[in-house]
């Protein structure tokens, strides 16, 4: 078992570049390209993405590896999971004798699992060196096909490979990008379980009450849990939210309404629990995650994505152009600002849990 510890933003092609010229100021230990190749498999029930596990075959030139990817930690885009590797003589469909040698299932389906969807790519790997820790950066461009269907790959790893979480942090956020940039919790296996599937739309007003309901119902107050819950669904209805073609809202006004409407409760949210950030500050005092200034930092972006939200909201209503507002909506969580939140939010997050970020 081999236990990854990572970083993942989305980004533009034109990054690539960029990225090259950033790292040469760290005199790269290594530096190579590769193509890989990648199918996933699954049974006809998808009970292995029911579970939260990804299974895969890779070939990189010669090399076959079957590969099973479990959930494990997503916080922001910091992904901490557990896979398990077994090299391969030839490329055939996995068996269930495979799988057990992987992991020890308690049952598996008695059907045959089957290709569900392939991720190529052609990857570019740097390993820097960068104060006590070293860390690998990695470019991957390629595409995810499943059927008729496809979506583009462009997005940069850093996985941690010695050394302390916090210098990983550090080390992200001088990346000199600007623009067309944000942070991915969703695994290329996710993608590509969604784009065999059709699109549904999350009810985002059901999912806020529940998450307010939850919030109620508690006894003692776990202020960990709660903004945990409160950064995972952030993520997640930006991420679905980014995913999503504008012309999808252009013809509906009230589901462009619906999802604007659920950045607006959650940013009101954060404006009215300021205290939730003081107290899990608090719970995390002498953290080297943690910067001095960071409160104040958050309660600003606070109140400058709110002031953002109330903006387009009023665009909405005076304009009633569905498909405008959707542009403005995902270009705001694509930026430099957004980006640098974001970083807040996962250093915020991981400060109470130093026995697994190292």
């Amino acid at each position: 078992m081999i236990n990854e510890i990572e970083l993942k933003l989305a980004v533009s092609p034109e990054t690539f570049h960029l990225l090259e010229k950033h790292l040469q100021q760290f005199n790269p230990l290594v530096r190579e390209s590769i193509c890989l190749g990648n199918t996933y498999y699954d049974y006809p029930d998808h009970f292995l993405a029911k579970q939260k596990m990804g299974l895969r075959i890779r070939q990189e030139n010669q090399t076959l590896t079957l590969t099973l990817k479990t959930n494990g930690e997503v916080v922001g885009g910091l992904h901490h999971r557990p896979e398990y590797h077994l090299p391969l003589d030839k490329k055939d469909v996995p068996t269930n004798d495979q799988l057990r040698t992987l992991y020890p299932f308690e049952q598996l389906p008695a059907t045959s699992l089957k290709p569900i969807f392939s991720t190529d790519f052609n990857r570019t790997f740097w390993l820097v060196k960068f104060r006590d820790a070293k860390i690998e950066v990695a470019f991957d461009q390629g595409e995810i096909v499943s059927g008729e269907r496809s979506q583009p790959i462009c997005e940069i790893e850093f996985e941690l490979k010695e050394g302390k979480v916090s210098d990983l942090f550090y080390f992200v956020e001088e990346l000199p990008v600007l623009t067309d940039i944000y942070f991915s919790s969703a695994s290329k296996a996710k993608r590509g379980y969604q784009l065999s599937r059709p699109v549904v739309l999350t009810d985002w007003l059901n999912k806020w009450r529940d998450f307010l309901n939850q919030e109620r119902e508690e006894s003692a107050v776990d202020f960990n849990a709660k903004f945990h819950r409160l950064l995972k669904m952030e993520q997640a209805l930006v991420e679905e939210t980014l995913s999503l073609p504008p012309s999808l809202f252009s013809q509906d006004f009230m589901k462009t309404v619906e999802r604007v409407g659920a950045f607006f409760n959650l940013y009101h949210y954060y404006d009215e629990n300021k205290a939730l950030f003081e107290q899990i500050l608090e719970q995390a005092s002498g953290s080297a995650i943690i910067e001095d200034d960071i409160l104040p930092q958050l309660l600003e972006s606070n109140q400058t994505f709110l002031n953002k939200i109330q903006a387009l909201i009023r665009f909405h209503s005076e304009t009633k152009d569905n498909e405008k507002t959707i542009e403005k909506l995902t270009a705001l969580f694509t930026t430099r600002l957004y980006f640098e939140r974001m970083m807040k939010l996962m250093r915020l997050a991981v400060s109470g849990e130093s026995s697994v970020y190292h």
